[in-house]
C-alpha cells in the first residue's frame, strides 16, 4: 500500500490540477500584514467594504493604471509546442449523419444534436481555448479558411472524425471571413464556468449566437460607411410586402408595393445583406429576387399575419398597430412579423434595440431604377465595381462612419419634398456664405473627426454585446454634444439647429461612464481592469487584499535570496504555470532542498515551493472574485447604456445629418458650386449655366473641365445630341443627370448658375451591356430598359438616353430611334437629351417645336482631330468615326479602304423622315 501524501504536495497539486486546496503551513519567513491575513471565509462583503474604507483607493492616471494592473509581469514560456496531429484519411464519417450518435463521446454527441438543430450553418463549438467543428464542418471550414485538418477520437469503435478549429480570441475575424462568403455561423460556447461546477462531466455550452449576414453586430464583420440591410419580403397575388431593418443602426421601415419588378428594384437599392421569405428553400430563386444576394427561405408561420401582428406588438408594447401605419399595409406587417421572429431565433437571450417601424411609399423619393444607378455611378463605379470615380466618392467629405452611412442614403434615395429640399441646402448655405461660415465649418469638422460611431455603439450596448472600449468611445462621442451645441448656438437653419440645445441625460451617462471606465481597459471582459478605483467598496477591498499578497510575494523573493544565497533570483509569474522562482543554470545546483523543480530551460531552472504554491492558491481565488466583480458591475453599467440606446441613436441621427451636410459644405466651398433654385410645383425647367460633371472635374489633372450649359422643360423638352465618338456625349449625359441628383439631395451643384424643378423619375439609358446568364443579347438589354423607361416616364421625368438603336441593322435602328424620340417630345412630354449617330434625328427640330438640336464640337486640321468638349446649338452632319478609328490605331489600309466606301455611301444614300400624317 502507498504512504500517505505529503501535505505540502497535496498543495501542489490542488493548484495545479484544480483539487481543493490544503491548509497552508504557517509562513514563518515572511508575513504579510494583518489585513493580508485575513481568510478567504473571513471576505465577506461587509468585510471588504470596511477594508476600502478603511484603506481608500486613489484614482490612478492612465499611464499608472496600465502598468498597474499586475506588478507580476508575465514572462514568456519557452516550452515546446505540440504540432497539431496530421489529418487522417478523409473516414467514411465525414458528415454528421453517417454516424450513429450513441457510439459517440459525449462531447460529440452533443455536438450533433446541435447540429441536427442548425444543418444549414457552421457550427463552432467551444472547447478550451477554441472554437472546434467537426463532420462536414471541418471540412468546408479547412478549404474555406485555409486551416489544417485534424482530428479527435470520437469513440472506442468510431475512431477519429475531421476537426478544425480555430482560436477563440480570433472567432471574430473568422466568422467575419464566412459571413463575407454568404454562410451563416452557429456558436455554441461555455455558460458555466469550470470553477463554478461541483460535480464531473461536460461543462454546460448552448447556441449563444447565430451569425447571419443580415444579423451581425460585431464591428469587425461591418462595413462602417454603409448599412447592413436585413430584408423581408412576403409577396401574394401580385402584391408584395418589405421590412427593411439594420440591426446594427436600429433602423426599421416597412412597405407594401404591386408589381415584382418593382420588389426587384427596391431589393437592388437596398443592397439587402440577407433576404428572408416564407417557403422551403428548395428550387430555383423567386424571380423578384436578385442575383447574388443572400435568401433564406423560413417556416411560413411567423409570415402568418395575426402571428406576425402579435410579435410587433409584443416586440414593441403597443396596443395596436394602426398607430404605426401597419393596419393599412398588411403583406408589410405579416413581413415584419417574420423579421422579428428571426432576429428572436439568432439571438437567443437578447433583444436587438430596434426603432418603431416607419412605413414609406412609392413617391416619397426620387425613383432611380438599377440601369439609372449602375449608368450614374452614384455609389460605384461601372468598371470594375470600385468607390473611387462614384459620385460618393466625389462628395464624401464626412468625418464619421455614421455620417457616411447618411450622405450615402441622401444620395440612394434624393428627396422629392421641396421644403426638405430647401432645408438641407440652407444648412449648407449657413456653412458656405457668410463671413464666419468657414470657421464654424471647420470648427464643426475638427469637433466630428474624433466622434466615434455613436449609431453602432448603443445597438452593440443594447444587445448586451458593448465592449469597455466601445464605452470609452460612447463616452467619447457623448462629451463632444455640448461642445457642438455650443458652436451651433448662433446658427439659424433647421438642420443646424437640431443639434443646439442640451442633452443632460447623455451628459450625465457620459460623465457616469468616464467616471467608472479606465481611458484604456483592456479587450477582455473578464480579467479585471476595467474600473478605476474609487468605484465600488467590495472591489476596492479586493484589489487591497492583493495589494497585500503583492507585498508579500515581495517579501517572499527577498527571503529566498537570503535563505539560499542566490542574489540573482528572481520570483517571476507565468499564465500557464503560475509564481516560480528562477535562477541560472549555474545556481541551480544552489537551490535549498524545499525547493520543487518546475521547468527545466536552455538558460535557467525555474522551482516552486509549498509556501509560494499554497499563497499562489489564495492569490488566484482574490484575483477571480476581483475580476468577476469588475464584470458584474461593467454589465451594469453597459445594461444602463442599452436603457439609453433611443436617446443615444436620436442625437446619433441628428450628428450624422450634421456631418453630411458639413460635407456637402466643404465640396461646395472648395469646388466653387452654385446653390440651385428648387422651383414650385406646377414648373418643369431644367436650367443650368456652365455646369461641370463633379466626378471627372475631380479627376482630370492637367487640364480643366470644360462647363457646358442645359436648357430644357421651357419650351424644349427634347434636345438631339449629336457629335463624334468621344466627344464627350456620355459624359454631358451623365453630368446633366447627376447635377438634378444632387440638387434633390440639398447639396449644391457644380456650376454657375441653376433653376430646376423637382423631377419624380431619372432614367438614364447610357453605353452597352448584356446578360448572357438570361439569354439576352447587348441589343435586348437595351430594347428592355428602353421599353421599361416608354412604360413609366411621366412630363416630371428627366430621361438620358444615348446611342437607341445602334445594336441592329441601320434602318431598323434609325426607325426605333425616330419614333422612342418622337414618344418621349410627344405623347409623355418628358425633359430629355437623345445623344445619337443618327443624323437624321436632327429634321426632327424642324417638325417638332418643342424639339432641339446640339452638339458637340470638333475641330478637324486634317491630320489631327481635336475634341473640345463644347455643346453647342445646332446638329452635327459627321460622326468622325473613321478619324476615331484611325487615332484607335487600325491599320492604314483598313482605314483607306473605309474612307473610299463612305464616300460611295455618301453619294448613293439619302433618308429622309417625315411627320406621319
Amino acid at each position: 500500500m502507498a504512504a500517505p501524501a505529503d501535505p505540502t504536495e497535496l498543495a501542489l497539486q490542488g493548484s495545479l490540477f484544480g483539487l481543493d486546496p490544503v491548509p497552508e503551513p504557517s509562513l514563518a519567513p515572511a508575513q504579510s500584514p494583518k489585513t493580508g491575513d485575513l481568510d478567504e471565509a473571513e471576505l465577506n462583503d461587509s468585510q471588504l467594504e470596511h477594508d476600502a474604507k478603511a484603506r481608500p483607493r486613489a484614482r490612478k492616471s492612465a499611464s499608472t493604471s496600465e502598468s498597474a494592473l499586475d506588478p507580476w509581469t508575465s514572462v514568456s514560456a519557452e516550452e515546446p509546442t505540440e504540432e497539431a496531429d496530421d489529418a487522417d484519411d478523409l473516414p467514411a464519417w465525414h458528415h454528421h449523419g453517417l454516424v450513429d450518435p450513441a457510439l459517440l463521446t459525449p462531447m460529440l454527441q452533443h455536438y450533433v444534436e446541435l447540429k441536427a438543430q442548425h444543418p444549414e450553418r457552421v457550427l463552432l463549438y467551444r472547447l478550451g481555448d477554441f472554437f472546434e467543428c467537426f463532420f462536414e464542418d471541418a471540412i468546408a471550414l479547412s478549404r474555406l479558411l485555409e486551416l489544417t485538418l485534424t482530428g479527435k477520437e470520437g469513440g472506442k469503435s468510431i475512431g477519429r472524425v475531421p476537426m478544425a478549429g480555430i482560436p477563440h480570441h480570433a472567432a471574430e475575424r473568422y466568422c467575419a471571413d464566412l459571413v463575407s462568403k454568404g454562410f451563416s455561423v452557429a456558436l455554441c460556447d461555455q455558460v458555466e464556468e469550470a470553477s463554478a461546477r461541483n460535480k464531473p462531466g461536460l461543462l454546460k455550452r448552448e447556441i449563444t449566437r447565430v451569425l447571419t449576414p443580415g444579423t451581425v453586430l460585431e464591428e469587425g464583420m461591418l462595413s462602417a460607411r454603409r448599412n447592413n440591410w436585413l430584408c423581408a419580403v412576403v409577396c401574394e397575388e401580385g402584391s408584395w410586402g418589405l421590412a427593411v431593418a439594420d440591426v446594427s443602426t436600429g433602423e426599421f421601415r416597412v412597405t407594401q408595393r404591386e408589381g415584382s419588378d418593382l420588389l426587384h428594384q427596391e431589393l437592388l437599392q437596398v443592397e439587402a445583406a440577407e433576404v428572408l421569405h416564407p417557403g422551403s428553400g428548395e428550387g430555383e430563386s423567386p424571380a423578384w429576387c436578385p442575383s447574388g444576394l443572400r435568401l433564406t427561405a423560413l417556416s411560413r408561420t411567423p409570415f402568418a399575419l395575426q402571428e406576425a401582428k402579435a410579435a410587433v406588438l409584443q416586440r414593441f408594447d403597443l396596443a395596436s398597430v394602426d398607430g404605426l401605419g401597419l393596419g393599412e399595409v398588411p403583406l408589410g406587417l405579416r413581413a415584419a412579423g417574420g423579421l422579428l421572429r428571426y432576429l428572436q431565433d439568432t439571438q437567443p437571450g437578447t433583444e436587438i434595440p430596434l426603432e418603431l417601424p416607419t412605413t414609406w411609399h412609392a413617391g416619397d423619393q426620387l425613383v432611380l431604377d438599377a440601369a439609372t444607378r449602375r449608368n450614374l455611378e452614384l455609389t460605384r463605379t461601372q468598371l470594375g465595381g470600385g468607390f473611387h470615380g462614384s459620385l460618393l466618392w466625389a462628395l464624401d467629405r464626412t468625418m464619421t462612419a455614421m455620417g457616411g452611412r447618411c450622405l450615402r442614403r441622401w444620395i440612394e434615395a434624393p428627396l422629392v419634398d421641396r421644403e426638405a429640399i430647401c432645408a438641407r441646402q440652407d444648412g449648407v448655405s449657413e456653412l458656405v456664405t457668410g463671413s464666419k461660415a468657414r470657421s464654424l465649418r471647420l470648427g464643426l469638422r475638427r469637433l466630428l473627426r474624433p466622434m466615434g460611431d455613436l449609431e453602432r455603439l448603443a445597438g452593440r450596448a443594447g444587445a448586451g454585446s458593448a465592449s469597455a472600449r466601445d464605452l470609452v468611445a460612447l463616452a467619447d462621442g457623448l462629451e463632444r454634444l455640448p461642445a457642438l451645441a455650443a458652436l451651433l448656438e448662433n446658427t439659424s437653419s433647421q438642420p443646424l439647429q437640431a443639434l443646439a440645445r442640451p442633452w443632460p441625460d447623455l451628459e450625465s451617462l457620459a460623465g457616469e461612464l468616464r467616471h467608472s471606465l479606465l481611458d484604456a481597459p483592456p479587450l477582455s471582459l473578464t480579467e479585471g481592469g476595467l474600473l478605476h478605483d474609487g468605484v465600488d467598496a467590495q472591489l476596492d477591498g479586493l484589489r487591497n487584499q492583493l495589494d497585500d499578497q503583492d507585498a508579500w510575494l515581495a517579501q517572499q523573493e527577498q527571503s529566498e535570496r537570503l535563505a539560499s544565497g542566490i542574489s540573482t533570483l528572481k520570483l517571476q509569474y507565468h499564465r500557464t504555470f503560475g509564481y516560480f522562482l528562477a535562477v541560472s543554470k549555474a545556481k541551480a545546483k544552489e537551490v535549498p532542498e524545499h525547493w520543487i523543480r518546475r521547468q527545466t530551460l536552455a538558460n535557467e531552472e525555474r522551482f516552486v515551493t509549498p509556501d509560494l504554491k499554497a499563497r499562489e492558491g489564495r492569490i488566484f481565488q482574490l484575483k477571480a472574485r476581483a475580476a468577476q466583480r469588475e464584470y458584474d458591475l461593467f454589465c451594469q453599467l453597459r445594461q444602463r447604456v442599452g436603457e439609453q440606446a433611443g436617446a443615444i441613436r436620436q442625437a446619433a441621427r441628428l450628428v450624422a445629418e450634421l456631418d453630411a451636410i458639413a460635407s456637402l459644405a466643404e465640396v461646395a466651398a472648395t469646388g466653387g458650386y452654385c446653390r440651385p433654385e428648387i422651383l414650385e410645383t406646377g414648373h418643369r425647367a431644367l436650367v443650368i449655366e456652365a455646369g461641370r460633371h463633379p466626378v471627372v472635374e475631380q479627376l482630370l489633372v492637367e487640364e480643366a473641365f470644360t462647363p457646358n450649359d442645359i436648357a430644357l422643360g421651357q419650351g424644349t423638352d427634347l434636345v438631339v445630341l449629336t457629335g463624334p465618338n468621344a466627344s464627350g456625349k456620355s459624359c454631358y449625359l451623365r453630368q446633366t443627370g447627376l447635377l438634378q441628383l444632387m440638387a434633390q439631395i440639398g447639396s449644391w451643384i457644380p456650376a454657375r448658375s441653376a433653376r430646376l424643378s423637382i423631377a419624380d423619375r431619372i432614367f438614364t439609358r447610357v453605353g452597352a451591356g448584356d446578360d448572357l446568364a438570361a439569354g439576352q443579347s447587348t441589343f435586348m438589354v437595351e430594347m428592355a430598359e428602353t421599353a421599361n423607361i416608354l412604360h413609366h416616364a411621366t412630363a416630371q421625368s428627366l430621361v438620358l438616353l444615348d446611342e437607341i438603336g445602334r445594336g441592329t441593322a441601320t434602318f431598323d435602328g434609325l426607325s426605333i430611334a425616330w419614333a422612342v424620340a418622337e414618344h418621349l417630345s410627344g405623347d409623355i412630354g418628358a425633359r430629355s437629351v437623345f445623344a445619337t449617330h443618327y443624323h437624321e434625328l436632327n429634321e426632327m427640330a424642324d417638325q417638332r417645336s418643342n424639339v432641339a438640336n446640339a452638339q458637340v464640337l470638333v475641330e478637324d486640321t486634317g491630320s489631327e482631330l481635336k475634341f473640345l468638349h463644347q455643346v453647342v446649338s445646332g446638329g452635327a452632319n459627321r460622326s468622325y468615326g473613321i478619324e476615331a478609328a484611325r487615332l484607335a490605331g487600325v491599320p492604314a489600309s483598313v482605314v483607306l479602304r473605309a474612307r473610299q466606301v463612305l464616300s460611295r455611301i455618301e453619294a448613293n444614300s439619302h433618308v429622309s423622315v417625315h411627320e406621319a400624317a
